[in-house]
């Protein structure tokens, strides 16, 4: 899958991720410890692979204004530390602070003169760094392909190693997190500026999804993320404290997956990640829906279609694989029950959509966002929606019904468990999201109707926020 899939089938992703381990890691089983830094980490010991695929898993926090700089810090970190890729550590700082210095002031005034500053300041930065020599390090670990990789609100770096290098492997990633240089910040910062604004242009439905958080969940980071890119370039400064913050290690989860010994990468691993030099960061605070007392209505006018959306609360302690049976079943497309039932009641040619939770978050607590579109008209369409999902919420779905959504669960987790590095990024990434819901061994064998039916008279019965998309 692509770093940026559709949010439906991520989810779905995430959500097979929070509660499988592919077969071949049954034999041993995973291995789940917190290192004496704080660093989470999960081991899957495979002898029968020859390889082993390192995964680092980091929620964004992005500072207001700087949507994405999360990500772009990381990708800047790529170009390597003060110890591998410099060829003067001690002059190449106030370098890259004179270079920094210099762009905010031709980003300000593009006079010829600021201009030529900062040609020269580039031009020295340049001289002091090494990246050549920053690669030939990782490859002579080795390092196989080290990169970063979009898992939106989760930031992964991935590489992949040989069981005898996990401790030089271990010595690089404590380096990258404690040393990172931040080269490059400029254009990383451009690069990812301009990607966000792309993927955001490209989606008919961004205005309408902000009308949606800015109703049921105005501090989410999304809703920065679905406002267009601004023009601010930040500071050299402010990418180092957002580096700092995400990269804490009581903040951080590691996933190891390929053919070592777990006792003794395990021993291996509490020693090395001992302590952190990182500056104190306060946690960042975890997004949450806030309770609907009564129904929010809103118009968004502009979409190339007409379209509904109504988005319910749901709650904190709900079990991951429910939730995604539940929202494939209520509104999952056309086989779906309301995909079924709407053209029973007129809407012929209407398309329906859910995904839960949405937008990711730590622990789930979010909402379930149910969309439909029809040609023909929003007029009286939500509260046709409204009326059909709550009836469909009163008795428990069929067995028979589930068991597409249920394939589909089981296809994803054996599909990824068979891409070890694919896997081991996917899983981190959902253990940053479901921080309570340690792994089983074998995908879901079987789906309770009771289970969805009980979720969905909870979440429905609750008021829901309502956005009307309008040509």
């Amino acid at each position: 899958m692509a770093p940026r899939a559709d949010a439906a089938l991520r989810t779905v992703f995430l959500l097979a991720l929070a509660t499988v381990l592919p077969a071949q890691t049954a034999a041993t089983g995973p291995v789940a410890f917190t290192a004496p830094d704080g660093s989470r980490f999960l081991l899957l010991a495979d002898a029968s692979m020859p390889l082993v695929h390192w995964a680092i898993a980091t929620v964004a926090q992005d500072p207001p204004g700087f949507a994405g700089l999360s990500l772009a810090v990381a990708r800047t970190a790529l170009a390597g530390t003060w110890r591998s890729g410099s060829r003067d550590p001690e002059r190449e700082p106030a370098a890259l602070d004179r270079l920094d210095t210099c762009f905010q002031a031709w980003y300000g005034d593009r006079s010829e003169a600021n201009m030529a500053a900062l040609a020269e300041a580039a031009t020295a930065a340049n001289g002091l760094a090494d990246p050549a020599a920053h690669d030939r390090v990782l490859a002579t670990v080795p390092m196989h392909r080290p990169e970063v990789q979009d898992r939106s609100p989760v930031v992964a770096y991935v590489t992949t190693t040989v069981p005898a290098a996990l401790a030089d492997v271990a010595a690089r990633v404590l380096d990258r997190r404690e040393h990172s240089a931040l080269r490059e910040l400029q254009a990383r910062w451009t690069e990812t500026t301009i990607e966000r604004g792309g993927r955001h242009g490209r989606d008919p439905r961004s205005a309408l999804h902000a009308e949606v958080l800015a109703l049921a969940m105005p501090d989410h980071p999304l809703l920065q993320e679905l406002a267009q890119p601004g023009v601010a370039m930040p500071r050299r400064a402010d990418a180092l404290r957002t580096w700092q913050a995400t990269q804490r290690p009581e903040r951080t989860v590691h996933v190891l997956l390929g053919g070592f010994d777990a006792a003794a990468t395990q021993a291996m691993l509490e020693r090395m990640f001992a302590a952190t030099s990182l500056p104190p960061s306060p946690p960042p605070p975890r997004a949450v829906a806030r309770p609907i007392a009564s129904l929010r209505r809103s118009m968004v006018p502009g979409l190339p279609s007409p379209v509904v959306a109504l988005a319910f609360v749901l709650p904190p302690d709900a079990d991951p694989t429910v939730v995604a049976l539940a929202a494939a079943w209520l509104g999952g497309g056309a086989d779906s029950r309301l995909g079924q039932e709407l053209p029973r009641h007129g809407r012929a040619a209407a398309v329906t959509s859910c995904r839960a939770p949405w937008p990711p978050t730590v622990g789930g607590t979010s909402l379930l966002l149910l969309e439909v579109e029809d040609p023909s008209g929003v007029q009286g369409l939500a509260d046709l929606v409204l009326r059909l999902a709550r009836e469909a919420a009163a008795t428990a779905p069929a067995a028979a019904t589930l068991e597409a959504p249920l394939a589909a669960l089981q296809r994803e987790a054996t599909v990824v468990g068979n891409d070890p590095r694919r896997f081991a990024v996917e899983l981190a990434t959902a253990m940053q999201l479901w921080p309570d819901h340690l792994p089983r061994t074998r995908p879901p064998e079987r789906a309770s109707g009771a289970a969805v039916r009980q979720l969905l008279a909870r979440v429905l019965a609750g008021q829901p926020v309502v956005v009307e998309g309008r040509p």
